[in-house]
């Protein structure tokens, strides 16, 4: 069994792939519903690193390299057909050293890459070393994010058992940068909240990496894709129906 990823709902007949890459602290549960909401022939795969879910056996991975070293192995049989990417926060720059990565093996581009509630992944995320404050700091700081819910928070049992997930996720955030030259010979979207402090300057900056570049502000703050999720899949009804369907077509003519 792959722990790597999970299908919710597999579609043989499929002729694209969504690999979903979720936010810091984020399992397969972050994207669970979508399969059910997104057209017939997208077929989604959701990412579960160490630490989560069927992962949780496994212990959590706080460096971006190692990360993709253990991930990318286990999930290249889902790049060598036409695939799109779709990361979180977090999740956003993890897909983007997939994409470095595939295209580092001969595997191929991801079709599209929609990067959302990040800035370009040439910032740090944290200035501050938020993943080595002590427990009472560390919680205060996921409290204010508004990105774990507060029955959790408040669960002492079940936040001894996140903390070490949680931790190592932040500190991926907190020290990876890319710093690189590499372009992915794609088009990147960036979704992102009206609220959130990420600026347009950090949101152009996915611009520099990608042969194209758009993208798409949402009502909401950090965690739109849960507050205005029914918005965010209609964006990605829209893309899959007019960009996948319309080949098919093409295709039978």
């Amino acid at each position: 069994m792959n722990k790597w990823y999970v299908t919710p709902s597999p579609r043989p007949k499929a002729t694209v792939k969504l690999i979903c890459f979720p936010y810091a602290g984020g399992s397969a549960g972050s994207f669970s519903s979508w399969p059910k909401l997104l057209p017939d022939h997208v077929e989604v795969h959701i990412i579960q690193l160490p630490g989560r879910g069927a992962h949780f056996d496994k212990a959590p991975i706080d460096n971006m390299d190692e990360l993709i070293d253990g991930l990318v192995p286990n999930i290249s049989h889902l790049l060598s057909n036409d695939y799109v990417i779709f990361g979180h926060s977090l999740g956003s720059r993890i897909g983007f050293e997939v994409a470095r990565r595939a295209l580092a093996l001969g595997l191929r581009a991801p079709q599209h890459f929609f990067a959302s509630g990040s800035a370009g992944p040439q910032r740090q995320c944290f200035k501050d070393r938020v993943y080595e404050y002590a427990d009472p700091e560390f919680m205060l700081e996921l409290e204010k994010m508004n990105g774990t819910p507060k029955e959790i928070l408040e669960h002492r049992e079940l936040m001894e058992l996140y903390l070490p997930m949680l931790r190592a996720d932040f500190k991926v955030a907190g020290q990876y940068s890319y710093q690189g030259k590499t372009t992915i010979p794609s088009a990147v979207t960036v979704f992102y909240g009206k609220k959130d402090a990420v600026s347009t300057k950090e949101i152009e900056m996915w611009a520099d990496l990608f042969l194209e570049f758009d993208c798409h502000a949402f009502e909401g703050g950090h965690f739109f894709i849960d507050t205005h999720s029914t918005q965010v899949i209609d964006k990605l009804n829209t893309f899959f129906e007019e960009t996948f369907l319309s080949r098919e077509v093409e295709a039978a003519c």
